[in-house]
């Protein structure tokens, strides 16, 4: 939290940092599918994108643009997940 502005400041991380939230609602690995940003057209490995969050939620952005592809908010009643900002995400059987 900054003293100027009174906002929580969230770290920047990898997609790998999302992996256990994510792998609680997936059986597959979100890192290793490949996912299209809706804005760029840009496909990459869910692990090149890049996590935003703090205790309200994940944020992945996409790596080339900075769009939301995915986000995840965990609540005492379950998940809200989010894939508007994916294009389609493509998991390797």
């Amino acid at each position: 939290m900054s003293a100027d502005d009174g906002k929580e400041t969230a770290a920047v991380l990898d997609g790998n940092a999302a992996a256990g939230r994510l792998s609680e609602l997936f059986a597959f690995d979100i890192t290793t599918a490949i996912v299209t940003c809706a804005g760029c057209g840009k496909a990459e490995a869910g692990a090149r994108a890049r996590q935003y969050g703090g205790s309200m939620g994940t944020i992945l952005r996409c790596l080339h643009c900075g769009a939301a592809v995915i986000r995840l908010t965990h609540t005492p009643k379950g998940y809200f997940l989010e894939l508007v900002g994916a294009r389609q995400v493509f998991v390797a059987s």
